[in-house]
Order: C-alpha cells, then structure tokens, then sequence
C-alpha cells in the first residue's frame, strides 16, 4: 500500500497525516527530519499488544531517539487527573526537557490524555499521534482537541494543541475486537452524514451509499476498503479543522450525535456505553429529532438509523433509563450556550447538517423516553 499523506493546514501550526500499512516500522526514519528533541516517551495502554509498542520503539531507537515507556490503565473512566499526573511525573522524573516529544501510542483516551499532557507540560512539548483503534484513526487523533474528564462531565477540561503528526497505520486493526472496530464505524458513519457540509466529496457516490454497498468488506477488513473509509474520514476532518481549528462555527458539526453521546456515557459513569455506542444512540436521536422538526423526512432518518444498526450499533438507550442523569450531564456540555442546548441535526438530504439551538429541554426529555 502507498503511503498517503494529508495537511492540516493552519496558520500557527500545521501538521501532517501519514496513512500506510506498516507504517509503525518507520515511524523513527519520517520523525528524525522533524526537530522533536533526543527523548521520547511513548504512552500506550495495558491492552495494546507489546509487538506494537516494540516496533514502534525499535524504530525509534534505530533512528538514534532515547525512548522510555509507559503504560497506562484502558478505558475512558481512566481519562482523568491521576492519570494526567502520572505522564507529566514520569516525564519530570526522567528530566524531559521543552524540545522532547510526546507520543500517544494507543485509542482516544490515551491520545486525548497525553496530548493534554503534551500542552501543558513546560507549556508545551511535541506531540505525535499513533492511533491503534479505527476511533482513533478517524476521529480522537487528528484536529488537536485534548482533554481528561473530571466528575461533573466528559472533557470539560482540555486545550487545542495540534501534534506534530499523526501516523495511521491500518494493519493495527487486524488485532481490534470486532466490537472495538464497530465503535470506530460510529464517527465513520457521522462523516458520511457530513459530506454535503463538509464539502469533502468521497468519489462518483455519496460516502453514504459506499458504506451500505461495501458494508461486508469493511466488517471483514478489507484492505482496500478499510483504506478507503480510513483515508476519507481523515480528509473530511483534516479539511474540517484547516477551516476551523478552534470550534468557532464550522468544526461544530463534528459533534453531530454528540450532545447526546456525551450525556449517555456520563450518566452511566462511561461503563454501560463506549463512546462510540453512546455516538450511535446520539445520531439516532438526533435523526429523530430531525425528523420531527421536518428538518429532514421520516424515509431519511430511518436510512441513518438502519446503516447505523446495519453495522451491529445500538440505536436506542436500554431501558431502565437514567433520564435525569442524562439530562443533567447534557446540560453541562461545553456545547452548551446561555443555558440553552446546542444540536447538530441531519438537514435536508444526507450529507447535509446545520446548527440548530432552540430545542428545549422538554422536547429532549420526551425524545429519550
């Protein structure tokens, strides 16, 4: 496979995404012409395969980095302070000075925790980005936002700080639990409901449609196919961020499904929904939305949430129900304006969403119900 490459192109700080199977085994020889320091720390976690963090690690080593190691817990009740601490301890420990990297070697919690670290640690370290979940590769590592959670909600802390490179390589996938990778089709699937938007066009057919015709191939790891939707959700939001790095108006619509998803996994203290499940219900709740609002036809909205339970995705919140919980995280959602929530909601024909906030809280309680 050749390798692909996209620029996310900003005005302070720019960076590059390399896409290429074995891509781990060079990650030294493209990171030696950039001016990352002499030490590495690689953060992982205690369920990504040795094999991987040693490849990575050789290869660092033959390039002539000094590497250190360390691992942390995996699942996202471990994106927290003790968990931030403990990279920023290791790195004073181990005297990492300013011109040092940082690499997150692992999912979205070790990516969003680490480039956290990253940004904060003597104001600001380099930082690179080896996702090894399809989550990672299409959403948590590229766009620099960083962030741990605390008790009263999900990444209310945080900064934007882009890294240096992220390096996608796709042959990571052939270890994921099947389940993990269907937590990865949730944001595959919200890109695909972008497009129009976005203006990112995925080829002669909609990404939409590429995903229901291809849908065997994707589940069983086709190469090409795999590539194909790995490479597109890249572009999308590489193009995405280029326009708005901060969130001002367009990045927005990256948190279609969202404002829900992120109320679900606090409510259930992240461990009834990954976020890539709670991002599925939240899309469906949001074409539901949509639908009632007539923002988009009842034949559209069950076309969004069929795809979505096509690939093996919950639509719905399992009974009982922990309506205030979710209510209550909602409403502390960093989308959140005067009191008022935020939505991002299918519009028109799939591809296209816009912004909407004059839903009130009445109208989301019934919905979840």
């Amino acid at each position: 496979m050749s390798l692909k490459k996209i620029k996310i192109n900003l005005k302070d700080k720019s960076c590059d995404i390399f896409i290429q199977g074995n891509i781990q085994t060079q990650i030294g020889r493209h990171l030696k012409e950039k001016k990352i320091g002499k030490k590495i720390l690689i953060v992982t976690q205690n369920r990504i395969p040795v094999r991987f963090v040693e490849t990575v690690k050789q290869s660092l080593l033959k390039s002539g980095f000094k590497v250190f190691t360390l691992t942390l817990p995996s699942g996202e009740q471990y994106k927290n302070l003790d968990s931030l601490l403990k990279i920023v301890n290791f790195a004073v420990k181990n005297k990492f000075e300013r011109k040092d990297s940082f690499i997150a070697l692992g999912g979205g919690v070790v990516s969003d925790l680490t480039g956290f670290a990253a940004s904060i640690y003597y104001r600001g370290v380099n930082f690179i980005c080896i996702p090894t979940t399809l989550l990672g590769m299409v959403d948590a590592s590229i766009g620099g936002k960083t962030a741990i959670n605390i008790k009263e909600g999900k990444n209310l802390v945080g900064t934007f700080y882009q890294p240096e490179a992220v390096f996608i390589d796709p042959t990571f996938l052939s270890t994921l639990p099947e389940k993990e990778f269907l937590i990865g089709m949730a944001e595959v699937i919200k890109y695909a409901l972008l497009e129009k938007t976005s203006k990112t066009k995925f080829s002669k057919i909609p990404f939409f449609k590429y995903l229901k015709l291809n849908r065997e191939k994707i589940l069983s790891l086709d190469t090409k196919a795999v590539t194909n939707i790995i490479y597109y959700s890249a572009l999308a939001k590489a193009n995405i961020v280029s326009k708005d790095e901060k969130e001002s108006n367009l990045r927005a619509i990256l948190n279609l499904g969202h404002t829900f998803a992120h109320g679900i996994e606090q409510a259930y203290n992240y461990k009834a929904y990954t976020h890539g499940e709670a991002v599925s219900i939240g899309t469906c709740l949001a074409s539901r939305l949509a639908a009632k609002h007539k923002l988009i036809s009842e034949k559209e909205a069950c076309s969004i949430i069929d795809l979505i339970s096509e690939y093996g995705l919950p639509t719905t919140v399992k009974k009982p129900i922990k309506l205030n919980a979710i209510l209550n995280s909602m409403l502390l959602d960093k989308k959140v304006e005067n009191g008022k929530l935020k939505f991002i909601l299918p519009y028109g024909s799939i591809g296209q969403v816009k912004i909407v906030n004059n839903i009130g809280l009445k109208e989301v309680r019934s919905l979840l119900k």
